[in-house]
């Protein structure tokens, strides 16, 4: 899906492929995470590597049955897959940007939510992702991406013969599962006093939930990149370049089960 060459054609396939992906494995994990917490009115929820916005189009539908509004700013650095999003009608703003150094200032949004967009990563480059997508919200930051366990894998290998995916997402889909998070590696990655809740989901997911980082992150300056800054390479080996933003248009327990 990051590959620089890839055609608007194989881009828009892969896209709605993965959409179909999550229609079967189900949308749950992020609506449960996210939707208790909402507290009615107006909110902004910034959605980091949106891809085409299906995720947060579902999230958007789904908040407004209980009560509240949520306005998504999608966020992704590649704009063909925004456009992408724009063509096929989901409606949300658009900005490109690398999530390591998000484009906006601190506390702008409500929540920041993240959907298997984490194990594209190592655990330096998810900690600057998680610094930023705490240090732009003012109530907190939510992942749900892929749970390691070898069950969930043969499970991802059926599906990916039984949907006929082109083969861009039967790449990334292979690619993904092998490169999934357990729970401990995921808790590893984040201080005590940032964790919320982190627990499994159905099926073969996890929930991270953090709060807000506020303004003065000790951790969050030493790693936030400067807009423009070279970054670390990704699990890829890729050198992705500097964010250029353009616009279009009482705590439960930290871990447990669901």
């Amino acid at each position: 899906m990051d590959a620089a060459d890839l055609s608007p054609r194989e881009a828009e396939r892969a896209l709605e492929d993965i959409a179909r992906t999550y229609r079967v494995a189900g949308h749950g994990a992020i609506r449960r995470a996210l939707l208790p917490r909402l507290e009615g009115g107006r909110r902004l929820l910034v959605d980091v590597g949106t891809g085409s916005g299906e995720v947060a189009s579902r999230l958007v539908e789904a908040a407004r049955r209980r009560g509240t509004t949520l306005v998504p700013v999608g966020v992704d650095r590649h704009l063909r897959h925004l456009l992408i999003g724009r063509r096929q009608g989901f409606s949300q703003l658009r900005v490109v940007a690398d999530a390591r150094a998000l484009p906006f200032p601190d506390g702008a949004a409500d929540w920041s939510v993240s959907t298997l967009f984490f194990h594209h990563f190592d655990a330096a480059d998810n900690r600057r992702i998680l610094d930023e997508m705490r240090r732009v919200v003012r109530r907190g930051a939510i992942v749900v991406d892929l749970r390691r366990s070898r069950p969930g894998l043969w499970l991802t290998r059926l599906v990916l013969r039984l949907l006929r995916l082109g083969e861009v997402a039967r790449q990334d889909g292979r690619v993904s599962v092998e490169q999934a998070w357990s729970l401990a590696e995921v808790e590893a990655l984040v201080d005590s006093n940032e964790l919320v809740d982190l627990r499994r989901r159905w099926p073969f997911r996890f929930s991270l939930v953090l709060a807000p980082g506020g303004g003065s992150s000790a951790r969050r300056v030493r790693h936030r990149p400067s807009v423009g800054a070279g970054l670390a390479p990704t699990r890829e080996g890729e050198q992705p370049p500097g964010p250029t933003p353009a616009r279009e248009g009482a705590s439960p327990s930290p871990t447990g089960t669901d």
